[in-house]
């Protein structure tokens, strides 16, 4: 047994002899004799024996009322040899994920959470120095209360006022908070209790990757989790809406098409399924619908659906808007996507200036076939050209532009490669060919190594015995880049034929190939550039591994050339763009350049944003520049069964062993090996010093009807023992 106050007891404990001490002082009273003195000294020799015994009683009931208070004030705690004793911390751990948001009852999981997080933080005893913390486990996690504070009803405030969010849960974020929080070399620290409050469903969990181990020598650890959700619900969720031109031109009204993508998690996934989608403008109430469909064990469907995109004096900045009915998780059945609407496109084309007086098309240029295909015929003014060379080619230059077209890369210098860098990382459209050249190619390992891309190109060009031709069957159906023009490429490459390539050679498992050839040569290649820490760049390069020279291929003067040169410039610019479209809680990707981001109501708002809906981005001088749309991370709200069994190890591991775990039932109960829980302890050590109390007030009424009932006794007692 030890004290939580152990001077505090000390003290209470040597007042005991105040009592004893008291006893045995004697008050000396001068005798009064009278006549009948002799009859009560006989009387007292009588009853002596009795009124010893009953002196003896109240001196050991005054004494027993001390030991008693000293022993409240001590606050004793018992447990056995390497118990952890003294003052508990509590580390909630709420979800306020987007799982949370599952309904059963006609409640959400997450005013359960609430409420059972109350409950624990009842269960503690602030008069014995227990404390408490709140962690917010939506990513990414954070700690609202951390380290624990003895301000328990601070924590129940903080729980009372806790919002779900639309973020996935991180609960190794969570985790490595609480870790950082108890970090300590003290020994004899308080032990700590970390409270998972979740319903843990396949979208709140993942067992594959190991909890941080929060266990030490220096303190105690246990867990105790919610009992994971035992009740089977259907959920459908929008995962994505993907229109067919991300970028539109001009201003007028017109139709458009988007894929909207469906998952479904949760129970029945073994047989068929349909749920309507429906999808619109915002604002607009002319909605088309269709049927998802899933076959037994599919848990993704896309379908397309066609929309009317009003004209620009209606809406300026277009947002697509898909939904579904609702069901057991309604926070992921809305998704909104913005439609990039725009004047015109600037596209650049770099390449050395062709000589004066130049005439006949086998003296054409690769510029000249690509100056001709932005811009056949009339032109509408979509696609505005501006010519420079490699030599003049500079920053503000290239920030004006959408698009690049780099026809003679050799020419370009080293500060060249860095700009284009920095114009694909702004979310720029880079397309580059080879020279039309058949000496040996200096600039290829500077072209990767600038754009950071995962494959390198050949140094030599290499000559195509029998001209190849475009395998159209070799196109990916995931591709978007030529998704416009994928149901006519066939009969539009017809008879386009290459005797020269500069070749790609790509790694094994990251094939960046859109188009090959017969011979299996890639064609058409595209990729997003990556940092050295990984990070992906918003904006895509292009390379095609042919000029366009007479000299390599016939495609400059097939029907192929144009809608191939306006796809790439017009789809590839849309999937360049760096697209105001993120996802909840997402802290790995850059937001949005912009001075200030502010909710529907006008209140700004800082990143990560954890809540899904429409954003509008504000420039330095508080204009609006543009629409953030916050997605829901439905990667988060599936809704399938976990076994329990399955997540034991997973969770013990992280407080040491199975025997520091425990679960919390629906009932409240706590069940598990881990019996020194807080719930436990604090309840029995807070029962004890009410039973502490009572007895001392037991005691307290005892003495006093033994003193009363002793008192005239004393007074004979002393009388008596001064007459003899």
């Amino acid at each position: 047994m030890t004290f939580v106050n152990p001077i505090l007891f000390a003290l209470g404990a040597a007042f005991v002899a105040l009592p004893i001490i008291l006893h045995f002082l004697k008050r000396k009273r001068k005798p009064v004799m009278w006549g009948a003195m002799r009859f009560l000294i006989e009387a007292y020799r009588r009853k002596r024996r009795r009124m010893t015994l009953e002196q003896l009683l109240l001196l050991l009931t005054r004494c027993a009322l001390v030991l008693l208070f000293a022993l409240a004030i001590g606050q004793p705690i018992f447990g056995g040899a390497g118990t952890q004793t003294g003052p508990r911390e509590l580390y909630i751990v709420l979800d306020d994920s987007i799982s949370s948001a599952n309904r059963s009852g006609g409640a959400t999981d997450f005013d359960s959470h609430k409420a059972r997080a109350i409950a624990l933080l009842d269960t503690l005893a602030p008069e014995a120095g227990d404390r408490a913390g709140l962690v917010l486990a939506s990513s990414p996690s954070r700690g609202v209360i951390t380290p624990a504070s003895s301000d328990i009803a601070a924590v129940r405030r903080a729980i009372e006022q806790a919002e779900r969010t639309d973020a996935s849960a991180d609960l190794e974020g969570s985790f490595n908070l609480i870790g950082e929080a108890i970090a300590t070399d003290e020994e004899n620290a308080p032990a700590v209790t970390v409270a998972v409050v979740s319903s843990l469903r396949e979208g709140s969990i993942d067992p594959d990757r190991p909890l941080p181990r929060l266990a030490s020598d220096s303190r105690r650890v246990s867990v105790i989790a919610s009992v994971p959700a035992t009740e089977p619900v259907v959920n459908f969720a929008i995962a994505g809406v993907e229109p067919l031109r991300n970028v539109v031109l001009g201003e007028a009204e017109r139709d458009g098409q988007a894929t909207v993508i469906v998952e479904r998690s949760g129970a029945d996934i073994g047989e068929t399924a349909s749920v309507q989608v429906s999808l619109a403008i915002e604002g607009t109430n002319n909605a088309t619908t269709g049927l998802a469909d899933f076959e037994p064990g599919q848990t993704s469907a896309e379908l397309m659906l066609s929309f009317a995109m009003p004209s620009a004096d209606v809406s300026r900045t277009p947002t697509l808007v898909a939904s579904l009915p609702s069901d057991s998780n309604d926070a992921d059945n809305s998704v909104i996507t913005p439609i990039d609407r725009r004047s015109v496109l600037r596209v650049g084309v770099i390449a050395s200036r062709p000589l004066v007086g130049q005439v006949g098309i086998d003296r054409f240029t690769p510029a000249d076939w690509i100056r001709l295909a932005l811009s056949p015929g009339e032109s509408t003014g979509e696609l505005r050209i501006v010519d420079t060379t490699p030599s003049l080619i500079d920053a503000p230059r290239l920030a004006t532009l959408d698009a690049v077209f780099l026809l003679e890369p050799d020419e370009l210098a080293d500060d060249g490669w860095s700009m284009l860098r920095r114009f694909v990382d702004r979310g720029g459209l880079l397309i580059v060919t080879p020279p039309a050249k058949d000496s040996v190619q200096l600039w290829t390992d500077s072209m990767t190594e600038a754009l950071g891309l995962s494959w390198s190109i050949s140094r030599e060009p290499v000559s195509i015995p029998g001209n190849a031709r475009i395998d159209t069957d070799s196109r990916a159906p995931s591709d978007r880049l030529l998704a416009m023009i994928a149901g006519e490429l066939g009969q539009l490459s017809s008879g386009v034929s290459f005797t020269k390539l500069l070749p790609i050679i790509p790694e094994q498992d990251n094939d960046p190939s859109i188009l090959r050839l017969t011979d299996g040569s890639t064609l058409l290649a595209a990729a997003r550039p990556e940092t050295v820490t990984g990070r992906v760049s918003p904006g895509l390069v292009v390379y095609l591994t042919s000029p366009t020279s007479l000299d390599w291929t016939d495609l400059p003067t097939r029907p192929l050339m144009v809608p191939l040169v306006q796809e790439l410039i017009r789809q590839g610019i849309g999937l360049a763009a760096d697209r105001a479209l993120r996802t909840a809680g997402d802290a790995s990707t850059q937001m949005p350049t912009a001075s200030e981001i502010v909710s529907s109501e006008g209140d700004p708002v800082e990143a990560p944003i954890r809540l899904a809906g429409r954003y509008e981005l504000r420039d330095e001088a508080g204009e609006a520049s543009g629409v953030l749309a916050v997605l829901p991370d439905v990667r988060g709200s599936r809704a399938g069964l976990v076994n329990q069994a399955a997540l034991e190890p997973w969770l013990a591991a992280t407080a040491g062993g199975t025997e520091q775990l425990a679960w919390i039932d629906a009932e409240g109960t706590t069940v598990g090996a881990a019996s020194a829980t807080t719930s436990t302890s604090a309840r029995g050590e807070s029962r004890l010093l009410f039973w502490l109390i009572v007895f001392a007030l037991v005691c307290a009424v005892i003495e006093t009807l033994l003193a009363r009932w002793s008192a005239r006794s004393m007074q004979v007692h002393h009388v008596l023992e001064a007459q003899a």
